[in-house]
């Protein structure tokens, strides 16, 4: 049976500021009333339970517009290296974990941090030593990068090493030799090798993964590959299953993988996916993401100009030859789907922008949802177009800060005019484009509350001393709040199921700890989930 629900005495941050204190009245699973307590509280009619917030934050449930889930339950069951702060840790991490698993043919894992091995990069000699001799595959934070062992190595062929897949790069010491560590496609060389993943693993991680984006608040995702891009996001039918089990409580838009050795035949086999999960079901397959380009940490993200100091790096990399995008684009758009383009070099932005144009002059005006997701670097025209031609602002704040990353890895390498281009949020807001939160997890913290604060404070949750990384484009927190609500359900498709307490919603909300507007802005994230609410039932409680 539907939940019937009054919550009393509740602040809502993102309604009328004139207005102390709100009741929320959900009837049938759904926003019911949302009235002003001084006009007066709704009668609940029998059988409604009554929730006092006593002055707490209620809002809309958070919804994520770029994740990967059970990708990030799978690594949570795996070798976990993502709260690792230094070199070392990471290594007694991996060496712990061997140690522990011995009838683990590989050690695979995931989340070390490319600003931990700055003074020099990863070797399979430090693997070989803590994996007694196993293969090991260790993909970093943001996936683009793996560390493999001498033992992985050994069981790809010389001539794949020396002429890796189109876009890959594989790093060599002064002899030659391959040092261990992989990026882009050149992963693939090891991945492919990795031993499957099974459907009750992922379904474990799936779920594993919900349990944990609830206690955020989090209600609803855009997981942004599914797919065969490596075996972590090959999903599909682990979302359907979840779906028709119940088990999916969440609700959940996929964007479908397209591959760089797109077929005439891919669009056909897309469309017959999406055709699998209504748009009505928990899970729905609306969008198509395409990795345009690489990252600016491994100077593969492309650029207008080339990278700084880097001998070879030039401007960096597309993934996808022109000339096929130019046709495939307009094809995927007149078929309906939603764009979701990896972009975050400017000119990867510029020719994404390109290519929704040419569709949009192709095919004719209808309700699209084109994005670009992390957006990095965006110069005044790109921003502009974005805004002409309603292309969403798909960004993750969490990155938005001078953290080493940033500081060590990515602004000394790039033209001074670029880095000062960076995670435009105020800027995109301020002309126009719809903007988006997500995480990216299990690239960072899938908490939204911490994205808040980074997006308003400019700098990291828990260092108040940071300098502060483009103040300029610091958002306000009403916004930042109507980013990670409305603004990410309407990239979803799901903005009359989530992200809003417009009567008739889905009655998805979250109920905070404190009351927001009391808050320091320098504390937002020190505010923790209470209560997580689908269809106005429990899925969460602290």
């Amino acid at each position: 049976m539907a939940a019937n629900l009054l919550i009393r005495n509740a602040h809502l941050p993102l309604g009328d500021p004139e207005a102390a204190s709100w009741s929320v009245r959900v009837a049938d699973g759904r926003i019911a009333e949302v009235v002003p307590t001084e006009v007066g509280v709704p009668e609940a009619p029998p059988g409604t339970e009554t929730l006092d917030a006593a002055g707490r934050s209620v809002l809309p449930a958070f919804a994520d517009s770029h994740v990967h889930v059970p990708e990030s339950g799978v690594e949570l069951l795996r070798c976990d290296l993502t709260v690792c702060e230094s070199r070392d840790e990471v290594l007694r991490t991996v060496a712990d974990y061997a140690r522990s698993h011995l009838g683990e043919e590989w050690i695979i894992g995931r989340g070390w941090a490319l600003p931990h091995f700055a003074e020099h990069p990863p070797t399979r000699q430090e693997l070989d030593a803590v994996c007694g001799g196993r293969p090991a595959y260790l993909a970093n934070r943001d996936g683009h990068s793996a560390w493999v062992s001498t033992a992985a190595l050994d069981r790809v062929t010389p001539e794949l090493l020396r002429n890796p897949p189109p876009g890959g790069r594989v790093d060599r010491d002064a002899d030659g030799s391959p040092t261990g560590l992989l990026h882009e496609s050149a992963m693939q060389l090891v991945s492919d090798l990795v031993p499957a993943v099974g459907a009750e693993d992922l379904r474990r991680g799936l779920l594993e993964a919900q349990r944990r984006m609830f206690s955020y608040g989090v209600t609803s995702w855009q997981d942004a590959i599914v797919g065969p891009f490596v075996p972590t996001t090959d999903i599909y039918d682990v979302y359907r299953r979840a779906a028709a089990d119940g088990s999916l409580r969440a609700r959940v838009t996929g964007a479908l993988w397209w591959p760089r050795d797109a077929s005439a035949d891919t669009l056909a086999g897309l469309v017959e996916q999406r055709r699998g999960c209504p748009p009505d079901s928990r899970f729905s397959c609306t969008a198509i993401k395409i990795m345009y380009d690489g990252v600016c940490e491994t100077h593969t993200a492309a650029l207008s100009r080339p990278y700084v100091g880097i001998a070879g790096a030039g401007t960096g990399l597309t993934f996808f030859d022109p000339a096929d995008m130019a046709r495939a684009v307009p094809q995927m758009d007149a078929a309906g789907f939603d764009l979701h383009f990896h972009a975050i070099g400017d000119r990867a932005v510029s020719e994404c922008l390109d290519l929704v144009e040419a569709a949009q002059q192709a095919n004719g005006p209808r309700d699209r949802r084109h994005q670009l997701a992390h957006l990095q670097i965006a110069d005044d025209r790109s921003v502009a177009r974005m805004a002409a031609l309603g292309v969403i602002a798909n960004v993750q704040p969490y990155w938005a800060q001078a953290d080493p990353q940033m500081l060590d890895m990515t602004i000394p390498y790039l033209p001074g005019e670029l880095a000062a281009l960076q995670y435009r949020f105020r800027t995109l807001e301020d002309a126009g484009v719809r903007v988006a939160f997500g995480s990216d997890w299990p690239v960072s913290t899938p908490n939204p509350l911490d994205w808040i604060h980074v997006a308003v404070n400019r700098s990291h949750p828990d260092e108040p001393g940071a300098p502060l990384f483009a103040p300029e484009e610091a958002m306000s927190l009403r916004s930042a709040l109507r980013a990670a609500t409305a603004g990410s359900a309407h990239a979803l498709r799901r903005e009359h199921e989530a992200g809003t307490l417009e009567p008739g919603a889905r009655a998805d909300l979250v109920v905070l700890d404190r009351r927001l507007d009391e808050t320091v802005l320098g504390e937002i994230s020190r505010t923790r989930v209470d209560l997580t609410l689908i269809d106005g039932e429990p899925v969460w409680t602290r």
